[in-house]
């Protein structure tokens, strides 16, 4: 083993073993499932009586009593008409942009720079679906009405052809989980509305948004009309998502999953992951949206480090710390080592900078650590060897 592989190897043992700031911290995969075998041993067949009763059944590509009726919660929790579970946003996003472009016979869509279907998608949007993306507004800050207006108005890149929908993704995590104002908003959703522009939200950290806004899951889809949401990312469960609108637009999203072969013959530990941990997940996120902006205000403490947002508005947030990469990752080796704490993950360099970047999102782990405790691991960090 070489110098830069043993490095590794110890960098590996430190990140699974120390306490984590950031996500659920280190876990063993097979807890997840060992969790759903256990969910459906409870509830398997049984006798009740001199009745044997069958238990829970898989589902069937897609239908079947366990996937429906978690569709339904999830209609009722964001009060829309129906909802479809999908493998993967990657496939339920550019489907609903599809449709709305289908319905008003315009291939023209929008959305942010820096959204995932524009930097880590391979441009399905265009390639599978034949749709053409305009990219508005400033990439550093959320979507607004003014965006659109420039977009669509005289002398802007779609005042001739119009748009047929709009995504606007909240939190927006490129830019350190930014929201709009819940005013600019609403008045977003008005524009759309007026203009007969279809809005979709990328909801695939929606839950952050909630408590932020101080509204409901409810309240914000009211704004929209179709939604994305993920069950991996803050939730904690296995792959899956879940498309939300029309009941007609649900019908045809279906029809456009099966000709994607996202129709598997059974997704049954992926519904029942889902289930089991998403109560668990909107019940904490208030405390992590305000735990974001304590473990924020303790990295600003130090003139080595800044958060963007400062404040954070939601439960994630972007650091930005001075000094060579190199040097910052010994640091943090060196937290690990002497506090069993693993403050962040990766790092990226900041542009013309002497600086690097790293993304926090906070999750079950990061209240597990005392306030002391992080705070001299944190101060540990900047201390000159």
């Amino acid at each position: 083993m070489d110098q830069t592989e043993a490095l590794e190897a110890e960098r590996t043992r430190l990140r699974l073993t120390s306490r984590h700031l950031y996500g659920a911290g280190p876990l063993n995969p097979a807890d997840e499932f060992e969790a759903i075998a256990t969910w459906l041993r409870a509830n398997g067949r049984h006798d009740s009586g001199e009745e044997f009763v069958a238990g829970v059944q898989p589902d069937n590509y897609g239908t079947g009593a366990l996937v429906e009726e978690f569709e339904g919660d999830l209609a009722e929790l964001f009060d829309m008409p129906a909802a479809r579970f999908m493998p993967s946003g990657c496939m339920a996003q550019p489907i609903a942009l599809r449709i709305w472009s289908d319905h008003a016979s315009n291939p023209v869509t929008a959305f942010h720079p820096t959204s995932h279907l524009e930097l880590h998608e391979e441009h399905g949007v265009r390639e599978l679906h034949g749709l053409t993306a305009h990219l508005l507004g400033n990439a550093d800050r959320p979507t607004t009405a003014n965006d659109v207006k420039a977009l669509i108005g005289p002398g802007g890149a779609a005042h001739e052809t119009g748009i047929a929908s709009l995504l606007v993704e909240l939190p927006a995590r490129e830019i350190g989980g930014q929201l709009p104002s819940w005013e600019e908003l609403v008045t977003l959703s008005d524009l759309c509305r007026a203009e007969n522009i279809r809005l979709h939200l990328d909801g695939a950290r929606v839950w952050q948004a909630a408590p932020a806004y101080g509204r409901s899951l409810a309240d914000i889809a009211a704004l929209f009309d179709s939604v994305y949401i993920s069950f991996y990312k803050d939730v904690g469960a296995l792959p899956g998502a879940m498309l939300l609108g029309p009941r007609e637009f649900i019908e045809e999203a279906a029809i456009w999953q099966r000709r994607q072969g996202g129709t598997l013959y059974t997704a049954m530990g992926n519904v029942i992951s889902a289930r089991l941990h998403l109560a668990d997940c909107i019940e904490r996120m208030p405390r992590l949206v305000e735990r974001a902006r304590e473990v924020a205000a303790m990295f600003s403490a130090h003139p080595q480090a800044s958060a963007l947002p400062d404040p954070p508005q939601t439960s994630m947030f972007h650091l930005k710390l001075s000094g060579e990469v190199d040097d910052l990752l010994a640091a943090r080796d060196h937290v690990a080592r002497e506090t069993g704490i693993w403050l962040f993950n990766t790092l990226k360099p900041v542009e013309g900078e002497t600086a690097a970047r790293t993304e926090l999102s906070m999750g079950p782990a990061s209240l597990t650590l005392g306030d002391d405790e992080l705070a001299a691991a944190i101060a540990m960090l900047f201390a000159k060897p």
